[in-house]
């Protein structure tokens, strides 16, 4: 069921289909240019948004930040944004850490700007010192098991264990990051400063990573319940998942298969997003030969996400290594005026002007193809949700979505909110 009890509607999951981990994973390597460097405002003023339109599953705290950016002259550096339920400072779930694979995958020789472009990459949507880390760690291992042939646990560890205690002695001299969080602080939850609560987090990283040598031969729920993520409150934790991923990674080792199937199949806990971790230890390790054929020839997209990993490791081939300048910046305006323009297009979409196997054109994806278009009842009087299927020519596959009034009114379109910014930017 997607949507919650009134919105939702029933979506059968296919054999080897992705979520939201891997729809952003693909948004952030569409946001990294030819020399390896991270953009974040196309992230987040143009990527972000456009997802939210076709996003699968994707979690409370990345699609609040995605329509806060969208409504708000803020740049996306100043967006602590507050709810009556959470707020950005206290964001410490994965979604940073399962974006931050491509980030990884052009930093084989530079882990400098690996550290940096993760944390900016993490703050983006998610403001806890948990989300930083998660995403951090996740990236070291990556980087680590991308640059070996041949791992020992206890090296491993060790490694990851060096990492958490130093990695952020290279931000010291890093003004913009040292100017967030000084804005972090002054509104900090209950006078507790960012450094402390990071401090904490560094602690608790360390504690699970200690243990899972001492639980490794114990059966694998002990592990899960022992960093929380089996529990209601931190089974989306940054650090838990991670944690939990590095273990079942170092767990299976020999048995990768066994390892994915162990974290799928973990009813209770944040199943995709740790099945995703998991993955990406052993494809960096091993390499793709390590699934099961039958694993790539369902997955979707396959050649996309092949063609996106190669294209990578070729700039990586023709260059030398690189050291972070400066952040590059999007033109947000631009960005906005693309956003309105699909936003026009979704609407002929779903409003039955364009039908099936007429061509379309997406500002990030390209051209595609409408190859099905399907209408869902909702619980929620006079609403439907309407649902269109586009095949893009850069391999992509997209379902749009929308709830939509009887009298043919849109909901979660960004146009109003996007025309209202154009507007105060002109200024």
């Amino acid at each position: 069921m997607v949507g919650g009890k009134f919105w939702g509607y029933r979506e059968t999951i296919k054999e080897g289909e992705y979520s939201d981990d891997t729809q952003l994973t693909i948004a952030v390597s569409r946001c990294i240019d030819e020399n390896g460097n991270f953009n974040p405002d196309k992230f987040a003023y143009f990527e972000l948004p456009l997802w939210l339109h076709y996003e699968r599953g994707g979690g409370r705290t990345i699609k609040t930040v995605a329509r806060r950016l969208n409504q708000s002259t803020k740049k996306w550096m100043n967006n602590f944004y507050t709810s009556k339920t959470f707020s950005y400072r206290n964001a410490g779930a994965n979604g940073a850490a399962m974006r931050v694979l491509p980030i990884a995958l052009v930093n084989i020789n530079n882990i400098e700007r690996l550290y940096r472009d993760a944390f900016i990459n993490s703050i983006i949507t998610h403001g806890h010192p948990r989300a930083i880390l998660g995403s951090i760690i996740y990236a070291s291992a990556l980087y680590f098991l991308l640059n070996e042939t041949k791992i020992s646990k206890e090296i491993f560890l060790k490694y990851l264990q060096e990492t958490i205690n130093t990695f952020s002695e290279s931000f010291k001299g890093d003004d913009f990051i040292q100017k967030w969080v000084k804005e972090w602080d002054k509104k900090s939850p209950n006078g507790t400063r960012f450094k402390e609560i990071f401090q904490k987090s560094r602690i608790e990283s360390l504690e699970y990573l200690t243990w899972i040598k001492e639980k490794i031969n114990q059966d694998d729920r002990e592990f899960y319940k022992f960093t929380g993520a089996l529990s209601d409150a931190y089974k989306g934790s940054g650090i838990s998942t991670v944690l939990v991923a590095i273990y079942l990674f170092l767990k299976y080792i020999n048995d990768p298969e066994k390892g994915i199937y162990t974290a799928v199949n973990m009813l209770g806990s944040d199943t995709d997003t740790i099945a995703s971790f998991v993955g990406g230890l052993f494809g960096s390790y091993y390499g793709p030969s390590v699934f099961p054929p039958n694993f790539i020839e369902k997955l979707q997209d396959k050649d996309y996400l092949l063609r996106i990993g190669n294209d990578f490791f070729s700039n990586l081939l023709a260059e030398t290594e690189k050291k972070y300048v400066s952040l590059k910046t999007y033109d947000r305006f631009d960005a906005y005026l693309k956003i309105i323009a699909w936003e026009i297009g979704l609407r002929e979409m779903f409003w039955e002007a364009l039908e099936v196997e007429r061509s379309v054109i997406h500002p990030a994806l390209g051209k595609g193809i409408i190859k099905n278009k399907r209408i869902e009842p909702l619980r929620r009087k006079d609403y439907q949700v309407k649902l269109i299927k586009i095949r893009f020519d850069c391999g992509q596959t997209c379902v749009f979505h929308s709830r939509i009034s009887k009298d043919g009114e849109l909901s979660g379109s960004l146009a109003k909110d996007t025309r209202k910014i154009l507007d105060l930017l002109r200024k």
